[in-house]
């Protein structure tokens, strides 16, 4: 008799119909709704950004104006070649070598503060005008400003900051009056456009000063403006090129809303036959198994790839369900695998920090060579840690970790360090957990240092009959008989340690030590108050029956 299952796929029909309805629908009208959002809010960010810099640039070009009329009253008030040319004396010498000294003064100064481009005084008794400002490639700026400023003054022209137009091209210019002089400057419009074309990355917008309220914006434009001082700056950027390819993308999503709302019934066949069936076909195979029958193999293909490997799948762990153990098994080294690996990646902040804190100190002495230093040392070590194709590290690259970070303690304990190590040449060939003996050297620069004293640290490895021994010594400042007894039980198991937070790094380097070489491997450690510490490494290892691997570093 065949057996029957509970036709739980007869409800599902109409459950793929309405989840199918439930979510394309609301996704595609939310869709929607967010695209028209970021259009809004992408249109608002432009005109902050482009307010934001159209603020800044008109205070920066108001404290040019502020800056240009300080000096020109101080070069009125205060400069005595100045002085001596409003009087305009008879004396032409006198006249003439007081302007030249007075060009000299005001060509350096002014070319030294945040101000105008240039600068003039016009002496109205010898009609004679003293201007200077930088030479404008292909323009005579200098002659085009006496022409303007003599025709300006002749007209009684209106003083103050005014815009003007000369040679075709705009210009920021200040007249001023007073009894027998005239003086004033000039500051180059187009040059100020070009700087905030610069800042604004979209490059239809356009930009002008006004001193007057320009016309309404048609929609299709985004305005901001700023004014200092009676001068408006107005930047006008074009919607579309904001918005890009959004304002299509939208058109477009609006058009799929529908399409797919059409394509339901057709998706849902399809969902049918690459899923549903097949979906029915394992429940049923499971539900034998479940009842008993152990025989029972699926012998039809699947829809698609992806079930075809599922059908296989259940046919192999019907035939043989132990695998399941194994395959639990495996999780299970798997998962003390990677309990593992955290305990290898963890970093420390302290180290961080201090380092950080070290790069600051030397940035601020601006020893830069040093920080290249550290920077390297902090790439090759993160590098180091963050591997995830290897367990363990030939012994030289650790070595070679030690060595770096011991440079880099250096830096920050100069003189105080001296670091010796002689090993076998056999440990040349030996593979280690990363950043195992690195953390015992650093507790020893941690815990050893003293003031006015330098700090030895030793390592000594040694390889006979198979077992590796390495000593890390140093004669800091040692531990007293509580504390080793302490670390001694800590590192036998004995105890568990009163702060779950501390002695995290001893703890993880005897968890991995064991656990790539067994529970012969271990940890000991002797020390003496203010003499000496000394932590002794030991694991086997069988150079001639290690495989041979190669650095793919």
């Amino acid at each position: 008799m065949k057996y029957k299952i509970p036709h739980v796929f007869d409800y599902v029909y109409a459950k793929v119909i309405a989840i199918i309805l439930l979510l394309i629908f609301p996704l595609n009208i939310i869709a929607i709704k967010q695209n028209a959002g970021s259009m809004d809010a992408m249109l608002e960010q432009a005109r902050l950004t482009a307010q934001n810099l159209a603020d800044n640039y008109m205070s920066d070009v108001n404290a040019r104006m502020e800056n240009t009329q300080s000096i020109l009253v101080h070069f009125l008030q205060e400069d005595v070649d100045c002085i001596v040319m409003r009087e305009q004396p008879e004396d032409d010498y006198k006249y003439e070598s007081a302007k030249m000294r007075f060009y000299y003064n005001l060509k350096n100064i002014g070319g030294l503060i945040n101000g105008a481009d240039g600068y003039f005084y016009y002496m109205n008794g010898k009609q004679d005008m003293l201007a200077w400002g930088p030479p404008v490639k292909g323009d005579n700026i200098l002659l085009t400003m006496e022409d303007f400023i003599t025709s300006h003054l002749e007209k009684n022209g209106s003083q103050g900051w005014h815009i003007y137009e000369l040679n075709s091209k705009k210009y920021l210019v200040l007249v001023m009056k007073r009894k027998n002089i005239s003086y004033g400057a000039w500051m180059s419009l187009e040059d100020m456009e070009d700087q905030i074309q610069k800042g604004i990355e979209y490059p239809g917008q356009s930009i002008s000063f006004h001193e007057e309220a320009a016309g309404e914006t048609d929609r299709e434009m985004i305005r901001v403006s700023s004014q200092e001082k009676g001068i408006l700056l107005n930047i006008d950027i074009p919607v579309q090129e904001v918005t890009g390819k959004l304002s299509g993308y939208q058109k477009i999503m609006r058009a799929l809303v529908f399409i797919y709302l059409m394509l339901v019934p057709v998706l849902y066949f399809i969902l049918r036959h690459l899923f549903l069936i097949p979906l029915r076909k394992i429940n049923e195979a499971h539900s034998q198994l479940r009842e008993g029958n152990q025989d029972y193999r699926l012998s039809e293909a699947g829809n698609s790839v992806e079930f075809r490997e599922a059908f296989r799948s259940f046919n192999q762990m019907a035939d043989n369900i132990n695998r399941l153990k194994i395959e639990g098994y495996e999780k299970e080294i798997a998962r003390q695998k990677m309990e593992l690996k955290n305990l290898q990646l963890q970093i420390r902040p302290h180290f961080l920090l201090n380092t950080f804190n070290l790069i600051y100190t030397l940035i601020q002495r601006k020893e830069y060579s040093a920080i290249q230093d550290i920077v390297l040392y902090l790439s090759d070590y993160f590098r180091y840690i963050f591997r995830s194709h290897k367990d363990l590290e030939l012994f030289p690259k650790e070595m070679d970790m030690i060595k770096k970070y011991i440079m880099l303690t250096k830096i920050r304990y100069a003189g105080c360090i001296d670091f010796t190590c002689e090993t076998d040449p056999e440990l040349e060939f030996i593979r280690v957990p990363p950043l195992l003996l690195h953390n015992f050297v650093e507790n020893s620069i941690k815990y050893g240092m003293k003031k006015d004293q330098i700090l030895q640290i030793t390592l000594i490895g040694e390889y006979e009959d198979q077992q590796v021994t390495i000593y890390i010594m140093d004669d800091g400042n040692g531990m007293d008989k509580e504390t080793l007894e302490y670390e001694r039980n800590l590192l036998s198991g004995q105890i568990k340690p009163k702060d779950p937070n501390a002695h995290i790094g001893l703890l993880n380097s005897s968890k991995r030590l064991k656990y790539f070489y067994g529970d012969s491997a271990c940890i000991s450690v002797d020390s003496e108050p203010d003499k000496l510490t000394c932590f002794k490494i030991q694991f086997p290892y069988n150079l001639e029956g290690q495989d041979e691997l190669t650095d793919c570093e």
